[in-house]
């Protein structure tokens, strides 16, 4: 295999498109594989930062926007306008929707079982049950241990 010039590079195209039967909603849609850039504005437009109570930020990827965006750019019949009508077709409709977007990842090359391992890897960070953290009791430039403790900690409950 040949290498392709600059010309015939920014010419072509391996997108695909399929037909993808619903049978809970009685119907056929046409979809087809996400662009680079559709895929990764997407996932840009979907990553969240969570900031938690210590200041702490964890990125978090908004499912329901990600998916509604892939279909607003991967449904090719019935054409959807905007991110609302794909939000309304999330809303309205489960299998059907499912479907599409299993198909749109699938033509696309979107690995989405890799992004639960991250939401998995790094969860939004929740109430910490340990208490808040203070200083540790000793006096700033002290020998004192330089590590923060939560409140309570190393306690337990004695009944």
């Amino acid at each position: 295999m040949g290498y392709i010039d600059k010309g015939a590079l920014l010419g072509a195209s391996d997108l695909r498109e399929q037909d993808v039967e619903l049978p809970s909603i009685g119907a056929t849609v046409r979809v087809r594989g996400l662009p680079a850039a559709y895929s990764n504005q997407a996932q840009s437009e979907a990553l969240e930062l969570v900031t938690g109570a210590r200041g702490e930020q964890t990125a978090h990827v908004n499912t329901e926007k990600l998916e509604s965006l892939q279909v607003l750019h991967g449904l090719v019949e019935p054409k959807l306008s905007s991110s609302e009508e794909a939000r309304t077709f999330a809303q309205n409709c489960g299998p059907a929707f499912r479907e599409v977007v299993r198909v749109i990842d699938e033509l696309s090359g979107l690995d989405k079982e890799a992004i639960e391992r991250t939401n998995a890897t790094f969860p939004d960070s929740g109430p910490d049950a340990s208490g808040p953290v203070v200083g540790n009791g000793s006096a700033a430039g002290s020998d004192g241990p330089d590590l923060p403790v939560s409140v309570g900690a190393g306690t337990e409950d004695a009944d």
